[in-house]
């Protein structure tokens, strides 16, 4: 049985893993000598189809939990549940855990070091291409997950990337439902943030600084229609994806195994990725929306609008063209790279830990 303590410092470095919209949808259970880790329903988004972005979510807090027992002299290993393993994404239960295993034993896992430093950096980076041989470097640090890791780097790659990036993050604003989801996570100041302790912070994405000012109005479906018809809505889709033509390289994570497990496997890579990224001094930022709706395009098709579903089969083959993956890969998450000049002003708030420890029905009694 693990101690209170060690089971909270397991948590804690955990949830400093990177989530969809800093959704943090994840919930721990201690278990003998283990941990589960399960999604937290009530922050998984709707339109997360799949509810792939959440699973990525989980792998990365699953990855920095192993890497961080690693420090305390403890060998891991992770287990996935029948259920988990064998179902698709869209029919398995919410409640469906990851199981850590716990053993004395084992080297510390030099990541460890910088799993309070890694963060999210949106600043524009230098647009001097990463060296091959620190891209061949940052994939190794992946190991061993059943995940694939593959780079676009060179002007024309990462123009096409940006280009096709502003046309889906404009979907995200234009469609109703996704720009619904999004305005009801969005957090417009500080102090709204750290009452919530999770979702996004509007003037700590990027957009235009004349935007924060009326932000709040853009929620409301009239004020988005006039913002739609003067074009402001395409103009901050390309402001925001402007910034991977100025990365260093571009990496797409896929999930090699089809279903929750997949996903999970390309969460841990992409977090050990960026952990090394941050040993190596290096930027990053993730970008989902695109292959979150190539996935929903072949899923739910019907989640768009005739012109939007359009918009997105158009971006179906030079996005294969830019990433040629195994014909059983499945793209999870893109990753902007590179050298920036400044750190963020403000870090990522977190939920506290009571917020995200399930204790379970055996030990309450």
């Amino acid at each position: 049985m693990i101690s209170t303590a060690l089971f909270e410092r397991l948590v804690a470095a955990a949830s400093r893993a990177p989530s969809a919209d800093n959704m943090q949808a994840w919930a721990f259970t201690p278990v003998g000598d283990g941990v589960e880790v399960r999604l937290e329903p009530s922050r998984v988004l709707p339109t997360d189809v799949n509810q792939m972005f959440a699973w990525v979510g989980l792998g990365a807090a699953v990855e920095n939990l192993v890497i961080a027992a690693s420090k305390e002299g403890i060998a891991a290993t992770v287990d996935y549940p029948p259920a988990l393993a064998l179902q698709a994404a869209a029919t398995t239960s919410l409640d469906a855990a990851v199981t850590v295993r716990l053993t004395h034993g084992g080297r510390e896992d030099p990541l460890a070091a910088w799993i309070e430093s890694r963060e999210t950096n949106r600043a524009r980076y230098d647009e001097s291409p990463l060296e091959a041989a620190t891209l061949d470097e940052l994939s190794h640090a992946t190991g061993e997950r059943e995940a694939g890791v593959h780079w676009v780097s060179g002007a024309a790659g990462l123009d096409l990337m940006a280009r096709m990036d502003a046309r889906s993050t404009y979907i995200r604003l234009e469609h109703r439902p996704l720009h619904d989801e999004l305005f009801d996570i969005l957090r417009f100041s500080r102090r709204e943030l750290e009452q919530k302790r999770f979702g996004l912070e509007f003037e700590g994405i990027g957009v235009p600084y004349a935007l924060v000012r009326f932000a709040r109005l853009l929620r409301y479906p009239s004020v988005m229609k006039l913002v739609s018809r003067l074009g402001i809505g395409r103009a901050v889709a390309r402001h925001l994806a402007a910034k991977l033509q100025a990365a260093g390289a571009v990496c797409l994570v896929t999930a090699r195994i089809a279903g929750p497990v997949g996903y999970v496997e390309a969460g841990r890579a992409m977090e050990r990725l960026w952990l090394e990224a941050t040993a190596r001094g290096l930027a990053v930022q993730p970008h989902g929306v695109l292959p979150q709706y190539l996935t929903k395009l072949d899923v739910e098709p019907d989640g768009f609008t005739p012109h939007f579903a359009e918009v997105m089969r158009r971006h179906r083959e030079p996005f294969a063209a830019l990433f040629p993956c195994l014909p059983d890969e499945r793209p999870a998450i893109v990753l902007r790279v590179g050298r920036a000049g400044s750190r963020p002003a403000r870090h990522t708030v977190r939920l506290p830990l009571e917020q995200v420890i399930r204790v379970s029905e055996a030990a309450q009694r």
